[in-house]
């Protein structure tokens, strides 16, 4: 009794392996994304870890009474950077003005409009330093004169960047109170990509008696929150 072998013909291969290249290419991104949060998110938490320790440090070594001590009008960022250094133990120091440590533009969290066109940000000019795992931070002191509190005064703007004026034709401003001393901006991978806020970049606030990240969430909820955008969009 004979027996027909069963196989698969050409067409039904062919059929099955076109399923699973659209399958891969509907799931592959969406994999990758994930993934690459997760290494951003692990950079990010430790990032965090290396600015509070060495800051605390900084403040015990120099008998600092608050952060306010070191971030305030007596000193310049340059001086902040060079006082902060002996404790980041940095490969590289760039000066204010000067550049060569953070030399690319930065996105927002969300797309930020200027007179109705999405922008980046631009961190070149402050005094910043390249970390021995290749991240670079910068810092910037507010202007008090040690406690801390100042007064910030900006431009409203609408939805799409452009300046809200009064009945006069004068800019509408807002000023708001402000208890931080100064902040420390970090790219925890450099320059590589994504170069956003809330994705490989974070503020970090210096108060008089603690440093913190209260802008985001991912040290309690392990998730990075920032939206996909270019520069010059309407």
């Amino acid at each position: 009794m004979r027996y027909k072998n069963s196989a698969f013909t050409l067409a039904e291969v062919l059929i099955t392996l076109g399923v699973i290249g659209i399958v891969a290419a509907m799931t592959l991104p969406t994999l990758v994304a994930k993934y690459q949060d997760r290494v951003l998110l692990n950079q990010a938490k430790r990032s965090y870890s290396i600015i509070s320790n060495a800051m605390m440090k900084t403040k015990v070594d120099n008998n600092f009474d608050s952060y306010g001590d070191l971030f305030n009008n007596s000193r310049s960022n340059d001086e902040i950077i060079d006082i902060l250094a002996k404790e980041f133990k940095p490969v590289k120091i760039c000066k204010e003005n000067k550049g060569g440590c953070w030399d690319w533009k930065v996105k927002s969290s969300k797309k930020t409009y200027s007179n109705g066109k999405t922008v980046y940000k631009d961190f070149s000019k402050y005094a910043s330093m390249v970390l021995n795992d290749g991240s670079v931070l910068f810092v910037h002191a507010y202007a008090h004169s040690g406690d801390c509190g100042w007064v910030h005064e900006y431009n409203k703007t609408d939805d799409k960047g452009y300046v809200v004026k009064d009945d006069d034709g004068n800019p509408v401003k807002i000023r708001t109170n402000e208890t931080r001393c100064g902040s420390i901006k970090i790219d925890v991978n450099g320059e590589k990509r994504p170069n956003q806020l809330g994705a490989d970049v974070f503020d970090v606030d210096i108060r008089a008696q603690k440093v913190t990240m209260q802008y985001y969430t991912f040290l309690f909820d392990d998730t990075l929150t920032y939206e996909y955008y270019e520069e010059g969009v309407e």
